[in-house]
């Protein structure tokens, strides 16, 4: 299932769910759910295929036109540059989280 779900998105939820799973599975609940809502505001999807412009997940040995174009234009934006600053947002917003609920 490529191209769902951001990894950075991802990650950053299981953080919340080993910080607070075993507290409360409501508490993780509520903050992930903030952490997708402010990851959308910042990075325009949590999808990846929405956020990069293709599905990782449609380029094989045979890749076909589409493919192409979509890691062309995805070169062209900024590649894995684009991505670290992804990720770095992820990081981010589940540290913002995580303070503001501790405090």
């Amino acid at each position: 299932m490529s191209g769902e779900m951001c990894g950075a998105v991802s990650g950053a939820v299981l953080v919340l769910g080993l910080k607070y799973g075993a507290e409360d599975a409501e508490i993780v609940t509520h903050l992930s759910g903030e952490l997708v809502n402010r990851f959308a505001e910042k990075n325009g999807a949590v999808r990846c295929q929405d956020i990069i412009g293709f599905n990782i997940g449609s380029i094989d040995k045979a890749a076909d036109f589409n493919s192409i174009k979509g890691v062309l234009k995805f070169g062209m934006r900024g590649g894995k540059v684009m991505c670290k600053g992804i990720v770095s947002s992820a990081v981010e917003i589940v540290m913002d989280e995580i303070e503001e609920w501790e405090t």
